[in-house]
């Protein structure tokens, strides 16, 4: 990650001194558009500064309190780069329409028009300089960080051709221009903030998982696979893989099962840093509980339900048995989901189908691994004829 850092410490040099010269020909000739172009290049440097702390925070190897490791501290800094590129862009269209309103026009010189050239020229060799290193270093902020210096060269040549069109008499181009290049920055900051929330919130690749999924599917004595979830960045990736292998597998071969899963994984993908094998054992049936009246006909849909019909299922959700259970916590008025919970776990309950059920319901289901399904209906034998829609079997 060496190069990273250097990339973003020559960044933030770049920038500054491209906020220097813009800034002062954009005051010499009263161009809106060139100094909000310097302000950019001001941003820039922060954001710069910022992408140099993510990266050394998450070099950080993982530690007590940080057992994952410390590799979203990258994703924080790239959601302040894009977060610093939408505020630039508030304050180019205020600066922008505060000059349109005043009619005012900058006055053409040429050297502001080589300065704004030069800017365009140099951001392009500085994009590709970072987006190169940030790929090389699978440094997803300097990435980010790359893509904004792309939109500083568009920024820049839209500030060249908006003083052309003020030499031809157009004095409000270079008020146009200004809020032309907001509009872009602001759809490119909020793409940025968007892929970084995305890395936060831990929301699952769903290719890479597809992927996964196949390479342990394919691994000796694995039955099915359960889970794939993936959280991390681009270049550090932590795997949860959930499987299940037959009843009565011995701990010896479920350990070189999980070896196996965690070899294949890391060989097809370098990124990951760890992955987490959950083990399960397979499933030869499954019971569901469906609220209901004393007859097992009518489907209450609430968990509190007086009655329930307990059903079991084999494998290709053909029905084994059927029964109507009693709920003797029926009206508590305390407690009364986690009595519920541990009645149909008593029951060897794995999912529930309802149509009422409260969060403290559904936290205490859970915590007994029991799953729940919500779903609308009239009758038992309606919610039956539909088991496969509503039922995704693990």
């Amino acid at each position: 990650m060496g190069s990273a850092v250097k990339a973003s410490k020559i960044s933030a040099i770049s920038n500054l001194l491209l906020a220097i010269f813009k800034g002062i020909a954009g005051i010499a000739v009263g161009s809106t558009a060139l100094i909000a172009d310097s302000i950019h290049s001001l941003v820039d440097v922060f954001g710069s500064i910022l992408v140099w702390i993510g990266i050394k925070i998450a070099e950080k190897p993982a530690d007590k309190s940080h057992p994952y490791g410390h590799f979203k501290a990258e994703s924080l800094a790239e959601m302040a780069v894009g977060a610093i590129i939408i505020s630039s862009s508030v304050l180019i269209i205020y600066e922008a329409v505060k000059e349109l309103t005043n009619l005012l026009s900058p006055s053409f010189e040429y050297y502001a028009l080589l300065v704004a050239l030069f800017s365009a020229f140099f951001n392009e060799v500085l994009a590709r300089y970072k987006i190169s290193v940030g790929k090389a270093t699978k440094s997803s902020a300097l990435i980010a960080e790359g893509k904004h210096s792309r939109v500083d060269v568009l920024a820049s040549f839209s500030v060249f051709l908006g003083f052309i069109f003020v030499k031809f008499g157009y004095w409000w181009a270079d008020g146009v221009v200004a809020i032309v290049i907001s509009v872009i920055i602001f759809q490119i900051g909020a793409k940025i903030m968007k892929n970084s929330i995305d890395v936060l919130m831990d929301r699952v690749d769903e290719e890479l998982s597809l992927q996964i999924s196949e390479i342990v599917k394919n691994i000796e004595g694995v039955e099915k696979v359960e889970l794939i979830a993936s959280r991390g960045t681009w270049r550090s990736k932590i795997i949860e893989v959930h499987f299940s292998v037959k009843p009565g597998t011995s701990s010896e071969l479920i350990d070189l099962i999980q070896k196996d899963i965690e070899r294949a994984i890391k060989s097809r993908f370098p990124e990951v840093v760890l992955v987490v094998p959950v083990v399960k054992f397979l499933r030869e049936k499954l019971i569901i509980a469906i609220p209901s009246d004393v007859e097992g006909k009518k489907y209450t849909r609430d968990f509190n339900s007086q009655y329930y019909t307990i059903v079991e299922l084999n494998e290709d959700l053909e029905i084994l048995s059927k029964k109507v259970i009693e709920n003797l916590h029926f009206g508590v008025e305390k407690r009364k989901g986690l009595l519920v919970a541990e009645l149909l776990e008593k029951n060897k309950v794995d999912v529930v189908i309802a149509g009422k059920i409260g969060e403290g319901g559904k936290a205490h289901l859970r915590s007994k691994g029991i799953k729940i399904v919500e779903a609308d209906g009239n009758t038992v034998d309606e919610i039956l004829s539909r088991l496969k829609d509503l039922i995704i079997l693990h």
